[in-house]
This record gives structure tokens, C-alpha cells and sequence, in this order.
């Protein structure tokens, strides 16, 4: 039997799926299908869900060395005993556990001691894979493969490297080596072909509410949905988590754009169905023309992705096509920001500014600083932040940033301390890189113990995006520093569709009123009702509130007739380098 090659089979899905979409004439008989079984190299055992045995093909018999094999209706724990290199006996192969904790694939090698036989033990390795439909776990299904046999770890490897394993899709290398394939033969003008980046709209919050095998779950209903849509030239790929890219061969912007119309609409009439509760699912889609003069297959899929998070940012289920060079122009300048940001570090060129946040009540005084950051160009200049974070931020160098800033910050509260000017309270901004590093607390509480900083001086902010994006670690981070006496602040709160899911689980002690809400209040009476809808859920949860972006005396007169409880802007003070050791503090 020769070896499998990906490009010549295509994943079709289910037999339950693929039985609704066959004519009368062509059904597939149980005969057919387990004659099927029988012949392929593979053992293969289907349980119902507390594992008792439907159906084992003939080549179970073989590899257990049991002429009798696995019958319907006897345990498949009991009947295939699987055993560890020396003989011991391995955990049960259908566990006794709650069915919302069932993985959808997992894999176990083991070893089958056959008695009586002459023979070693064979090495197997075991794929235990939950099929669900609608939230209900309805069968396993038990693929023994015997790993011992050179043609099938080749075979095996092949697959692993060029597919996932949960979507039967070719993953990101794959894709990319048959993009740069095609890249290459792009050597005529009249060769057009369409790529698109797919990202499902808000899919960590169902990971979230429904868990992990529901994420799972939907993932494989929608690749279904959406093959249904592509022809069997379209090559389709998982190229993350929940992201998904299409190369649309030979195929005009405007057949591409066909394929997307059929696409989103497919998706919009989708409802994801899982232990009784329904979920409406969107896609975001990027879309990117390939010809001649397309850059290399790993730009050409940044620029993609570029154009599926401008689709991203403006909703649900919407399209952007990246047509103009703005993009390709912002992401070099990025680029050659790079050098810069290392140099700037090595040459301590970096500044640090801080603005005052002052409270709302009585005489409205300085209640903390936020830090903030500069850089000082080669000229002499001060370059905004505007311009080098966000290279930083892309190419993995904000994390560097971050903790020099801490520890500039830090060392310059410690001399206050010395001189007693310790009266003012520093806020840090710390990046979701940082906030996801779970070294990054720990280098924090040893500089601040290092310059003998008071804990209660120090307040960090973490944005909603961040915090969301990096739960699990952001938790970690807020509750060590917050047990060494720091507090938090949650930024740019209201900006993000999934605030109040979100809020209850963060224990920060200042919400700040993303700008955009706080700016426009005087003329828009829908910002001036969100800043107060914010205002007054914050008081509810003890939380203090800070609007940011107040740009006038009225803006905050207003905030504090609504009861806002402090405020920070150009209307109060702008940024201002540190100032020296000594000199006066006030702003």
C-alpha cells in the first residue's frame, strides 16, 4: 500500500453529515460501510457513550490476538486491556467522568500484551475521539494503529505535520508552502487567484461560557458549513486557534467576491446548537488579490490577516478587501522602527512623562500620576509614543519596554522616598505581552522590594482588551500585586463588546471611562449616558471611577455633577517629563 498523500483525499466529515446531503440512489448501506471498516489497516471500535461496544472491525481481533474479538454489548474497558512497557495495566480507555469534560480528541500509546503468544507486546497508539451533536455526546470512536510498523509512523508523521488534527484541515506550514507553490508560478499577467483570512467573531467567548469541547464542537460544524460553500480546487486551511485561511485558485476579485457573499451568508443563517442553549455565530473575512507582483506567501497572509482584523473592528459578520498600499507603507515604517526601539534602549533615549489625575470632589487635588513614555529622537526631539509602541507592540519588543519602565519608575520613587517626597501615587501601564508573561509579576515584586518602594504608591493599568485576552494570566498578575498592597485600574473600559461579562471576574479598584465616551459628552447624549450607565454600575461593584480625555472646565464640571470620581487631560494638565529630584511637585 503506498503511503497517503493529503493532496489526493478531502475530509468530508461525518457519515451522519454527509448522509443528508446524498441523493436517494446514493446512500451509503451499514454493509457498505463496514466493509469499508474491515479493510483499512487501522482497528477501529465504535462504543456508545458509557463505552460499550456497537461495532469492531477484524482487525481488532488481530492486534489483541483474541480469535473471538470485541461483541457488540460487552465493555470496551474490559475487553481491550491496554498495558504501559512494563506490563501494567493503563487507566480505563472511556473515563467515568462528567460529559461536558470529555476532550474531543485524544491519543494514548500503549502496548497490548497478547497471552499465549510467542510474540513481543504491540505498540499501539489509540485515538479516543467523542462524537457530539446539538451539546449530546453520542459515540466514541476507537482507532487502534499499530505504530510498530514502519509504513504506518510514516504515514502517522505526514499526517501530523501537515494537518489539524481536530478539523482534518492542512494547517498554517502546509498552507503556506502551497501558497509560496503557486506564488512561484504566478508568472503571467492574465493568473489571478483570491486569498482569504477568516477569523470567528468572539469565539473565546463561547470557549468561556460553554467550554472548551463546545469550542471545539463549533469549530467542526462550521469548517462543514463552510466547505459546503468552496469547490474542490479552493484549498482550506486552520491556520489558528479560530482562525482559517481560503486560497481561491484561479479566480477573479469579483468571482472572490461571490465566494465571500456565499460564505457570510451561510454563516449568518448558522445557529450553533450545544446542551439546549443556541448561539448565533459570525465570521470576520479578510480578502487579498494574488497575482504576479504578491509579495512572498508569509506577507501576503499578514496583509490578509491585517485586512480580517479591520473587518474584525467594524462587527459581525463583515468583509474588508485590502486594495491600496497603506497598510503595506504603515507596517515597514513599523518595521524600521525596530532598530530604533533596540537602539533606544541601548542608548537609554527612552523618557519618562507622567500626567496628573486629580479628584472630582472638594478641591479637586492631585490623586496619582500615570506614567507615560517617550522616546528622545537622534536630533534631539521628543518622538510620541503613537509612533514606536505600536512597532513594539507587533515585533515582541514592549515586554523590553515594559520593564525598563518599571524599573526606572520604580528607582525614582525610591529617591522620593529618600528625600521624603513620598506622597504621590505612580500608575504603570502594563502590556497584555507583559500581562501574559508568568515571570513578568514575580520581576515586579523583586524590583519593587529591590528599591524599597511602598506597595501602596504603585497602581497599574491594564486595558480591557489585555485583561480579556489573557484572563487566566491577568488574574494571577492582579491578585500577587494586589496582595503586596498595589491596586488597579482597568483602562479604556467600555471600548470592548464583552465589558460586563468580564468586569465581575477583575478585581481592579479604578475603571477609566475610555476617552472616546468622555470627549463628546457635552454634545452627544449617548456618550453622556454611557459615562453615566459606567459611573453608576463601577459604584455598585465599589469600584472608583476616572474619565479620561477631559479637555475643558466644563467637561468637568459635568462629570462631577454626574458623580464621576476623578479626572485626567489636557483640560487639567498635559504630560510633563519627571521632574527633577528636588524640585517642585506640583502640576
Amino acid at each position: 500500500m503506498s503511503l497517503f498523500d493529503p493532496q489526493s483525499a478531502q475530509y468530508l466529515g461525518q457519515l451522519g453529515e454527509l448522509e443528508a446531503q446524498l441523493k436517494p440512489c446514493e446512500q451509503i448501506s451499514l454493509q457498505a460501510a463496514e466493509a469499508a471498516l474491515g479493510e483499512i489497516a487501522d482497528g477501529v471500535i465504535v462504543t456508545d457513550p458509557r463505552g460499550i461496544v456497537q461495532y469492531a472491525n477484524p482487525l481488532v481481533s488481530e492486534m489483541s490476538g483474541d480469535l473471538v474479538g470485541l461483541l457488540p454489548g460487552q465493555p470496551v474497558n474490559e475487553g481491550l486491556r491496554l498495558c504501559d512497557s512494563h506490563g501494567e495495566p493503563l487507566n480505563a480507555l472511556i473515563p467515568d467522568i462528567p460529559y461536558h469534560e470529555v476532550p474531543s480528541v485524544r491519543e494514548i500509546r500503549a502496548y497490548i500484551w497478547r497471552s499465549g503468544e510467542n510474540r513481543p507486546p504491540l505498540e499501539v497508539s489509540v485515538q479516543v475521539m467523542a462524537l457530539w451533536d446539538a451539546g449530546t455526546l453520542k459515540n466514541y470512536v476507537l482507532v487502534l494503529r499499530d505504530t510498530s510498523a514502519a509504513r504506518r509512523v510514516s504515514t502517522r508523521l505526514s499526517w501530523q505535520t501537515s494537518h489539524d488534527a481536530l478539523t482534518r484541515l492542512p494547517n498554517r506550514q502546509y498552507f503556506e508552502g502551497e501558497l509560496q507553490k503557486l506564488l512561484s508560478q504566478c508568472v503571467d499577467k492574465r493568473q489571478h487567484h483570491v486569498l482569504l483570512y477568516l477569523d470567528v467573531y468572539q469565539f473565546k467567548v463561547i470557549n468561556d461560557t460553554l467550554g472548551f469541547v463546545a469550542g471545539d464542537q463549533l469549530l467542526v460544524q462550521l469548517v462543514s458549513l463552510l466547505q459546503r460553500g468552496l469547490s474542490k480546487a479552493d484549498l482550506f486551511a486552520r491556520v489558528g486557534s479560530d482562525e482559517f485561511a481560503i486560497l481561491l485558485r484561479d479566480c477573479t476579485l469579483e468571482e472572490g467576491g461571490r465566494v465571500v457573499a456565499r460564505l457570510r451568508e451561510s454563516v449568518q443563517d448558522f445557529s450553533f446548537h450545544w446542551q439546549g442553549s443556541d448561539s448565533r455565530v459570525a465570521v470576520s473575512i479578510g480578502v487579498v488579490g494574488v497575482d504576479r507582483f504578491t509579495p512572498s506567501a508569509s506577507q501576503l497572509l499578514a496583509t490578509a490577516n491585517d485586512a480580517c482584523c479591520s473587518a474584525r473592528d467594524q462587527g459581525r459578520n463583515r468583509v474588508k478587501l485590502f486594495g491600496d498600499s497603506r497598510k503595506v507603507l504603515e507596517k515597514r515604517r513599523e518595521s524600521t522602527w525596530v532598530a530604533e526601539i533596540h537602539a533606544a534602549l541601548r542608548e537609554d533615549r527612552l523618557m519618562l512623562y507622567r500626567q496628573p489625575v486629580v479628584s472630582l470632589k472638594g478641591e479637586r487635588e492631585l490623586h496619582h500620576y500615570e506614567i507615560l513614555v517617550r522616546m528622545r529622537g537622534r536630533d534631539g526631539g521628543v518622538i510620541s509614543p503613537g509612533l514606536f509602541l505600536p512597532a513594539a507592540e507587533r515585533y515582541g519588543l514592549i515586554e523590553e519596554v515594559d520593564r525598563w519602565v518599571i524599573r526606572r519608575v520604580f528607582h525614582y520613587m525610591a529617591q522620593e522616598q529618600l528625600i521624603g517626597i513620598d506622597t504621590a501615587s505612580y500608575a504603570i501601564n502594563i502590556s497584555g505581552i507583559s500581562l501574559g508573561d508568568d515571570t513578568f509579576a514575580d520581576f515586579v515584586l523583586e524590583a519593587m522590594s529591590e528599591e524599597g518602594v511602598t506597595p501602596s504608591r504603585v497602581q497599574f493599568e491594564i486595558t480591557e482588551t489585555s485583561a480579556i485576552n489573557n484572563l487566566e494570566r491577568a488574574l494571577i498578575f492582579i491578585h500577587k500585586l494586589r496582595a503586596a498592597g498595589c491596586s488597579f485600574a482597568l483602562d479604556d473600559f467600555g471600548r470592548g463588546v464583552s465589558s460586563l461579562a468580564y468586569l465581575r471576574q477583575l478585581p481592579v479598584d479604578f475603571l477609566k471611562i475610555d476617552g472616546s465616551f468622555v470627549r463628546n459628552m457635552l454634545e452627544d447624549e449617548i456618550d453622556s449616558a454611557m459615562v453615566s450607565t459606567i459611573d453608576h454600575l463601577a459604584k455598585r461593584m465599589g469600584i472608583s471611577t476616572i474619565a479620561e480625555y477631559v479637555e475643558s472646565p466644563e467637561l468637568m464640571d459635568k462629570l462631577c455633577r454626574m458623580g464621576v470620581d476623578y479626572a485626567q487631560g489636557f483640560g487639567i494638565a498635559a504630560a510633563s517629563g519627571l521632574p527633577d529630584i528636588g524640585e517642585p511637585q506640583g502640576f
